[in-house]
């Protein structure tokens, strides 16, 4: 007999049992006794046998299979969510499946027909999403099947559950800062403007600027055109173009706060000297820039692991909050320093 050939039915017959009673023995174990379990496994060790996974979800009704979809694999924040997401997804006993939706709906509702059709556990979408999207209705109906869980962006039914960082605390904390160390007439490089973390970012600025008895000056106000290095040097490109001078810029992204460095670097600005710059998601890049770049940190690790943890909780049948806030920190380095 072939080792690699052996079959739920070679097992079955060297043990002296049904197949029935080895298929409860590697679904349903607690429905055998523990001497006929023993017996089992160390025929399917000796066999070198491995349990069809297909079979075996079919029989569970669990493919231990979670969906993840983000924007793009180009940007370090998602990638080290994807890092995180599936360090914790592989700790309990769960693959992933990613969908690089690069921020194409048509394409992100593709994906999650696919990954539905697959049968995956639950879903985990990554980053905001636009508060006026029209398309939230694929989510809606997905939610009807498996749980699903999204980071940073709020969103209210029956089966979904969201882990956010408290943006408007974390904006405000970098505002504040700049504030504190001197800057008052400071920029808000935007990113897309009807993302649920941008438009929570903007009124937070707004905000924490009139506490402060600063008057918010709209030509200070950018929206990039994109949310990476291009997008935020177009972005203070476009600020500089507009001539009202400024001291101190927040970026929604990290991303972004590195085209806006080297724009400023270009024109001839001293950073922190004669701008200071903070960002947000405090990915690993801010540590090797020059100068390194000031950020609020969303605490990727938690966002991440908690995202999986929902996802199984909700299917152990454990109950769960619908919304989870985390408390942001604000990473100051030399970018942002008094100068």
């Amino acid at each position: 007999m072939s080792k690699k050939n052996a079959s739920i039915y070679d097992i079955a017959k060297e043990a002296g049992v049904s197949t029935a009673t080895v298929s409860r023995t590697i679904n349903t174990p607690d429905k055998v006794s523990s001497e006929t379990r023993r017996k089992i496994h160390s025929i399917m060790e000796r066999l070198n046998y491995s349990p069809n996974a297909l079979a075996q979800s079919l029989v569970s009704r669990s493919t231990r299979t979670i969906g993840v979809f983000i924007a793009t694999v180009n940007n370090p924040y998602y990638a080290e969510m994807v890092h995180v997401i599936e360090k914790h997804a592989f700790h309990n006993n769960y693959s992933i499946l990613l969908g690089n939706t690069g921020n194409w709906i048509e394409k992100e509702e593709k994906y999650v027909e696919i990954f539905v059709k697959k049968q995956v556990d639950g879903i985990i979408f990554v980053g905001g999403r636009n508060v006026t999207d029209p398309h939230s209705h694929h989510i809606m109906k997905t939610s009807e099947r498996i749980p699903v869980v999204l980071t940073n962006h709020a969103l209210v039914g029956k089966n979904i559950y969201c882990v956010l960082s408290d943006e408007a605390e974390g904006a405000c904390m970098a505002v504040q800062h700049l504030i504190d160390t001197g800057r008052d007439r400071i920029a808000y490089i935007n990113g897309f403007n009807f993302s649920y973390p941008s438009v929570v970012k903007k009124d937070s600025y707004i905000k924490t600027l009139s506490r402060n008895q600063i008057s918010v000056n709209e030509d200070l106000i950018v929206n990039a055109p994109k949310d990476n290095m291009e997008g935020g040097y177009a972005a203070c490109e476009a600020l500089l173009e507009k001539g009202s001078e400024f001291n101190g810029i927040f970026v929604a992204n990290d991303m972004m706060a590195v085209g806006v460095m080297k724009k400023l670097t270009e024109a001839g600005y001293a950073i922190p000297g004669d701008v200071s710059v903070v960002g947000y998601d405090d990915i690993q890049l801010c540590h090797y820039l020059t100068p390194s770049l000031s950020s609020v940190t969303q605490n990727i690790s938690k966002l991440g692991s908690m995202a999986v943890q929902l996802v199984n909780d909700v299917l152990e049948g454990k109950e769960v909050g619908k919304i989870t806030y985390l408390h942001p920190e604000l990473k100051i380095r030399e970018s942002s320093l008094p100068h």
